[in-house]
């Protein structure tokens, strides 16, 4: 099979949507506003499509149509639109390739990935903003592979079973580089974030027992998901609940008990609605005993005729402020004439 290397690697790889690469610096900051988003996402009117089409999903199960993008940005929330515009883009820059079984294992890989790291997130309340983002690129190197060279990939994970090496050595036996190491020059040639180029290179690495960080979170959501059956190719060793349990740092072991049937569950429910990468149908699955996303206050038609005003423009003096200053030049007059007439 065909040695690669970097740069005739990046030359091959069609390049990530500058939407996606724009969102993740927009979703990286603190103080990002919902209306920068909205202009964003609305430049690109099949991408917009998308998100609508998956909003009004079963995945979120709301009772209302939501209809503009302005109104899903407000009721799902920063957190879940993050995930959303991520995993659609991801999808998008794969589907030429999705329909090679052994190459729609690395999505559903991915996607298992993202939402197991998300879940360990969510159970230490630390990274909860980024999890499933760095467990979704974290096979940056692997989706260069499979985009630069389709063929020659699905091939070398199809006969991955007959060799007794484990993958990473097998793909730079065959490729003369492995996904760790694609994905550390892809992730630096698309500047994605320093930490999600770390997570790219090193997600294999063994961690530290002690360490909790968004790099330990990501190895530990890979290894549940090739336990839990949602491996790129079955492993040599599949390591057991048990192991993990016990393997994980101790501010993370202290506040979870991997329940390996619900996560399965929960895991191929959310890859069914996001299954197919068209965004074209979606299963009619609860979601339970993952928690629904609470309903807005406003209903969902009310808050989509919202609008949000520039903070940049000049705002006009409130009703309320014009109605004060009545009453204290009022208040003045009273207290200047009791004054006037006492002195006479």
């Amino acid at each position: 099979m065909k040695q690669t290397d970097r740069k005739g690697l990046l030359a091959r790889i069609p390049a990530f949507p500058p939407i996606v690469l724009r969102l993740l610096d927009l979703l990286a900051r603190e103080d990002v506003e919902i209306r920068e988003l909205v202009a964003l996402i609305s430049a690109d009117p099949a991408f917009s499509a998308q998100i609508l089409r998956v909003a009004n999903s079963p995945l979120f199960g709301f009772r209302s149509q939501i209809d503009s993008l302005q109104s899903a940005l407000v009721v799902l929330g920063l957190r879940r639109i993050r995930a959303l515009c991520m995993t659609v883009a991801t999808s998008n820059h794969m589907k030429a390739v999705l329909h090679i079984e052994e190459l729609s294992r690395c999505w559903r890989h991915m996607l298992a990935c993202a939402l197991l790291t998300e879940e360990l997130a969510r159970a230490c309340s630390a990274f909860e903003d980024r999890a499933y983002t760095a467990g979704l690129l974290h096979d940056v190197g692997r989706l260069g592979l499979l985009l630069a060279y389709p063929t020659e990939y699905a091939e070398l994970l199809r006969n991955a079973d007959l060799n007794a090496l484990e993958l990473l050595d097998w793909e730079r036996e065959s490729l003369g580089m492995d996904h760790c190491e694609a994905g550390r020059a892809l992730a630096a040639h698309w500047n994605l974030p320093p930490d999600f180029q770390i997570i790219a290179a090193r997600h294999h690495d063994p961690q530290n027992n002690s360490a909790l960080d968004l790099l330990s979170l990501v190895h530990f959501g890979c290894k549940l998901a090739d336990c839990l059956g949602f491996w790129v190719v079955k492993p040599l060793q599949p390591g057991s609940v048990e192991e993990i349990q016990a393997s994980l740092p101790g501010p993370l072991a202290s506040r979870i008990k991997i329940d390996a049937a619900r996560w399965s569950e929960i895991v191929e429910r959310r890859l069914r609605c996001y299954g197919d990468p068209d965004g074209s149908t979606f299963e009619a699955l609860p979601l339970a005993p993952e928690p629904a996303p609470e309903e807005p206050v406003l209903p969902v038609d009310v808050l989509a005729k919202l609008r949000f005003p520039d903070p940049n423009a000049q705002k006009p003096l409130g009703r309320e402020l014009l109605t004060l200053v009545g009453i204290g030049l009022l208040f003045t007059v009273v207290i200047v004439a009791v004054v006037y007439f006492a002195v006479r």
